[in-house]
């Protein structure tokens, strides 16, 4: 009776810890192939932003070397990559009217909904909620000059790919203006990603807040205006 008692005894305690091993097993395995999605979801993140930092250098070819033309490759990795519209605004002291430029934004959506943004030379991570300046905007506050070199960009397309496609860029035209002012104010409430463009403005030398940020004491405001049509090829 003892010896068939330690019998299912035995039983029931190899049954016991067998049940919990395949439960760890379980677990761990579930655990790992989530943690592993998340990592994975990360790093497509930064290949995206990497890639797009990369395309706003390009971008800035045309607008610092007069580059007529640029082509370049890129994978989206299923991704969306959209042009849509954009518009910053400036005027200057002692005429209230604000002059627009229809600078539109390149976004770039990941599948873990994270956007990426480039807008007249900027771009912006957007995520949870959230942004980071990524690339600065040429926007510039000087002691005696504001300089704004503002990039449009032409040219209506929305695709999403799991290959690779073509970005050919071309240089459309160029203006450079320049008006002596004693200060320049910047409007950025129908931009892509007006918080972003709030702070980075206000951390290089623009007083002010949302969506209105001013550059004062200074003789003068150079505009340089780059035009860019893109077309895309799948």
């Amino acid at each position: 009776m003892t010896s068939r008692r330690r019998g299912v005894s035995d039983v029931v305690s190899f049954t016991l810890v067998f049940a919990t091993i395949i439960f760890m097993i379980g677990v761990v395995t579930v655990t790992g192939i989530g943690t592993l999605g998340d990592v994975q979801a990360g790093t497509e993140s930064n290949v995206a932003e990497e890639t797009m930092r990369n395309y706003a250098s390009t971008l800035a070819d045309h607008r610092t070397a007069s580059a007529p033309r640029r082509s370049t490759t890129i994978k989206l990795q299923g991704h969306s990559l959209t042009r849509s519209d954009s518009l910053l605004k400036w005027s200057v002291s002692g005429n209230p009217t604000r002059i627009e430029n229809r600078t539109g934004a390149l976004v770039r959506t990941t599948d873990t909904d994270t956007e990426l943004v480039y807008e007249s030379g900027a771009l912006f991570r957007a995520q949870d909620g959230g942004s980071v300046v990524v690339r600065r905007p040429p926007l510039r506050c000087g002691d005696q000059t504001a300089h704004l070199p503002v990039t449009r960009l032409v040219g209506e397309f929305s695709i999403s790919s799991d290959s690779r496609v073509t970005l050919e860029s071309e240089l459309v035209n160029q203006s450079l203006t320049t008006r002596e002012t004693d200060s320049v104010t910047v409007y950025t409430d129908e931009t892509a990603r007006p918080d972003s463009w709030g702070e980075t403005l206000t951390s290089g030398g623009w007083t002010g807040s949302g969506p209105s940020y001013t550059c004062d004491s200074i003789e003068r405001v150079v505009v340089h205006q780059t035009t860019v049509r893109i077309n895309v090829i799948n």
